[in-house]
């Protein structure tokens, strides 16, 4: 609810930017993915997805945060004193959780922006006993280059991402769950934009996947 009171940039609520705002968090640089705390080095960070692993925290170098808004319930940051369950991390462990999928009826919800646009749904399969959630978020900003300077028009830089969570329950006392996260970014620089720094290439192109 914090992290929503924020003023978005570009219309997307960014889980990973909202943290710099705490004490003790700083930024690694503009347009570099991560950050640090007390002094440590972003690969120093745990981030947990619903309990998985993330190693990339960022999409499009480093702007936007790989956690779609729409999805996540909670998220705590440990900055000292972090548990031994955690694997003995030395900076920090940020720990996010997503919505428990609605088990008694059905909800869409989405957004239009700038440089993303997001879907989501849930609701139950079989009522009060099996329910799922699936948000999916792209980007479809590739047009902004063709109306920027000559050397970035064939610039490319998009991302996908979707999420999904499946709920079910056996009886009062146990319940399963099943999460699933995949995404693609795509950064590709024009010939053009690199002759300056007397790179010889037709193309420099960053095509990277992460699924959990």
């Amino acid at each position: 609810r914090s992290i929503r009171r924020i003023p978005p940039l570009m219309g997307e609520v960014d889980i990973v930017r909202s943290l710099l705002l705490l004490p003790g968090v700083t930024t690694v640089g503009e347009g570099a993915p991560g950050f640090n705390v007390r002094g440590g080095g972003s690969d120093q960070n745990l981030i947990l997805f619903d309990d998985a692993p993330i190693f990339n925290s960022s999409h499009l170098m480093g702007f936007f945060s790989v956690f779609n808004p729409d999805v996540v319930r909670d998220v705590t940051l440990n900055r000292g004193g972090v548990a031994a369950a955690y694997g003995g991390r030395a900076s920090s462990v940020v720990d996010v959780k997503i919505n428990v999928p609605s088990v008694d009826k059905w909800w869409v919800n989405g957004g239009i922006g700038i440089i993303s646009s997001r879907l989501g749904v849930e609701g139950p399969i079989i009522k009060n006993k099996l329910s799922f959630l699936a948000a999916a978020r792209a980007s479809f900003n590739d047009f902004l280059f063709k109306i920027a300077p000559p050397n970035l028009k064939d610039t490319k830089a998009n991302f996908y991402d979707l999420t999904t969570k499946l709920k079910y329950q056996l009886n009062e006392q146990h319940t399963v769950t099943f999460t699933g996260y995949v995404s693609t970014d795509v950064f590709k620089l024009a010939s053009d934009s690199l002759s300056s720094q007397e790179i010889n290439a037709s193309s420099t192109q960053f095509n990277y996947q992460t699924l959990a």
